[in-house]
């Protein structure tokens, strides 16, 4: 449980967030792209449909200017307010912190197996069976015990 807690500090929370932002715009700005492409190849000459994908890349380009000066007028405004351990919340550290968030997501197939080990290692699963040891197995109980 340790572990849920240890990035759980203010910093690592503005940060996460910050990098959520980050990866909201990528994943809007490629869903844009892809929209603007489809509606490109299926306009057919109609204004209506040119009118949308031109539309949709305008946009597009607006929210990835708008993320960018985000991302660098944030160290800026929290020096002004004269916030503490301002320069955490540099674009590197946003960005470094949306890869970690993206490769957990993409490691979730393996969240089973690394639980599986875990509770192997931190519990008494598995017996410990030594052949050196003089002990037995425990035997396991029949019938022919409760007929004593």
């Amino acid at each position: 449980m340790n572990s849920i807690y240890a990035n759980a500090d203010f910093q690592n929370v503005i940060l996460t967030v910050l990098a959520l932002v980050v990866i909201l715009v990528i994943v809007g700005c490629v869903y844009t792209f892809i929209r603007a492409i489809i509606l490109f190849i299926f306009a057919h000459s109609k204004e209506e449909n040119k009118k949308k994908w031109r539309n949709s890349i305008r946009f597009m380009i607006i929210w990835v200017i708008l993320t960018i000066v985000l991302l660098f007028l944030i160290p800026t405004i929290l020096k002004r307010m004269k916030v503490p351990e301002y320069d955490i919340y540099t674009p590197t550290n946003i960005f470094g912190r949306a890869g970690e968030l993206v490769n957990d997501l993409f490691n979730l197939g393996n969240v089973i197996q690394k639980s599986q080990q875990n509770s192997q290692y931190n519990g008494q699963l598995y017996q410990n069976i030594d052949s050196s040891s003089n002990s037995q197995l425990p035997q396991p109980i029949t019938n022919d015990a409760y007929n004593l």
